[in-house]
């Protein structure tokens, strides 16, 4: 069996040619991966036999070896295994894939030889302010190699992109490793080493916690969203326990100072449901074409041909027309939200809910006032005609009357986003009212039972200044006042937190 202590003496040699010189990485659940310089490529072999401990480092090749500790030493079904799976993952060749060169069994434990990155992974980026074309390329790269991965015969799904696992090779491109080995694959057989398959929780899709979670490419894809997201902002999207907390209904980090294209490309990846989610063929397309969703191709085309279509219809009616009547009268957006607007605020159910039906509808059509109309019965306001609106259209209330189901506020906290997304300037008050009550909602512990402002400081911050922004350009005195008033208070709560901080650091 081989003894691990053993291998930090210099004069000890890995299977008779590596000599490792320093761990690179011991955070996997069963292998650690070093750096070695694989003596045979020495230039003077002769020199370094005789002084081992004098040789230049540089003269050689240096390579990383992952080493799987001794308790996955495999017995001889499983060291057949082993180098079948090997074989998988070196003849799945891609430039965004960072393949083994080699693989042995050295005392029953089984190693990997793979090229070293010294640029390092792109954990070094997290939290880093990066330009909108370094980001496309870091989602092109990425998704390129996940395609490759999922497209495979057998299929090869990762279950552990992170961070971490996205190295920079020496071209500057991002490349993904450890994948193949450890039967990441849908090919009906058991895993080699189970921790290795467990993956790390934060990243994990909300269907890898179930009972019998069964590897599909989809968690991938979820994991690439948590990944991008936490590149981007700094955090991952719902926090250490991943699709855990997705499923419990924790609210997604803010998202609202990165692009659209990306913050929609971001939340399509983290959808709840698998089959919402985009391939990684779609999201590579989509990277090229630094837009996401992608455009339609050839809208010319498709436009004369709508044209050519409309003119030959115009031209059969003419020839085959009836006799004329009286144009049936079509109501504008305007019109029907005056219309909705009087029912939402009716004392009769039936025709409260006929309202809100009609300003779903144009909510849908990303009409903005009515979109902060749907929002505004939803979410958590504390005057009379909001709950007026609950009460008639029996909306559940806690005791503070306040909506009470997680989905009613997500439903509202998801409009007054999509107002901002859409940013139209002629509607810059509605705009400072949504960004307000998001700010709220981050801000206030009876709506996210998280504490008040220390547990999203950041998000209240963020919405306030955009808030902010757009009430200066609304002139909207009232609401600027009431931001400075929010802004005092979150000012005494981190004081009072600190002062709580410092009386406990007393008596202690």
């Amino acid at each position: 069996m081989l003894d691990i202590d053993t291998l930090l003496n210099k004069e000890q040699l890995f299977d008779g040619h590596y000599r490792l010189l320093r761990t690179l990485s011991t955070d996997g659940a069963t292998a650690d991966v070093w750096l070695a310089l694989d003596v045979n490529t020495i230039d003077n072999l002769s020199s370094y036999e005789d002084s081992p401990d004098t040789i230049d480092e540089s003269s050689g090749m240096t390579v990383a070896i992952k080493i799987y500790r001794p308790k996955n030493a495999l017995d001889i079904e499983g060291e057949q295994r082993f180098r079948d799976e090997f074989k998988v993952a070196f003849n799945c060749h891609h430039a965004n894939l960072l393949q083994p060169t080699s693989f042995n069994i050295y005392k029953g434990v089984p190693y990997l030889v793979l090229p070293y990155c010294e640029a390092g992974s792109s954990e070094q980026f997290i939290g880093k302010e990066l330009s909108e074309e370094k980001i496309w390329k870091f989602i092109l790269d990425v998704s390129s190699g996940l395609d490759r991965l999922h497209s495979n015969h057998p299929q090869i799904i990762h279950q552990d992109i992170k961070p971490a696992n996205i190295l920079i090779d020496d071209s500057g491109d991002f490349t993904i490793t450890d994948f193949g080995i450890s039967t990441k694959k849908t090919i009906g057989q058991e895993n080699l080493f189970e921790d290795e398959n467990s993956g790390t929780m934060a990243y994990m899709a909300p269907e890898r916690f179930s009972s019998e979670p069964t590897p599909i490419p989809e968690s991938d894809i979820w994991a690439f969203g948590a990944t991008l997201c936490e590149i981007l902002t700094g955090s991952v999207p719902f926090g250490e326990n991943g699709g855990q907390s997705q499923l419990e209904g924790v609210p997604m980090v803010s998202l609202s100072h990165l692009p659209t294209s990306i913050r929609k490309l971001i939340r399509a990846c983290l959808q709840k449901a698998p089959q919402k989610r985009p391939s990684a063929s779609a999201i590579a397309k989509a990277a090229r074409a630094k837009h996401f969703p992608i455009k339609k191709k050839h809208p010319f085309l498709i436009a004369l041909l709508f044209i050519l279509l409309l003119t030959a219809a115009g031209s059969f009616y003419y020839l085959m027309r009836p006799k004329p009547v009286d144009p049936v009268y079509q109501p504008t957006k305007e019109e029907l939200f005056e219309k909705a607007l009087i029912q939402l605020n009716h004392h009769d159910s039936k025709t409260a809910h006929n309202g809100l039906r009609i300003m779903d509808s144009l909510s849908r059509c990303e009409y903005i006032p009515a979109m902060y109309e749907v929002a505004y019965t939803y979410g958590w306001f504390t005057d009379s005609l909001s709950w007026h609106r609950k009460e008639v259209l029996q909306i559940e209330m806690d005791e503070f009357r306040l909506p009470k189901s997680i989905k009613d506020k997500t439903k509202a906290k998801d409009l007054f986003d999509g107002i901002l997304e859409l940013n139209d300037t002629t509607y810059a008050e509605i705009n400072s009212k949504a960004a307000y009550r998001l700010a709220i909602y981050y801000g206030d512990r009876r709506i996210t039972k998280n504490g008040v402002y220390d547990d999203h400081i950041q998000e209240v911050n963020n919405y306030l200044d955009i808030s902010e922004q757009w009430a200066t350009l609304s002139n909207d005195k009232e609401l600027l006042h009431n931001i400075a008033i929010t802004r005092n208070n979150i000012e005494k709560q981190q004081q009072n937190s600190q002062a709580e901080i410092e009386t406990a650091n007393i008596h202690q």
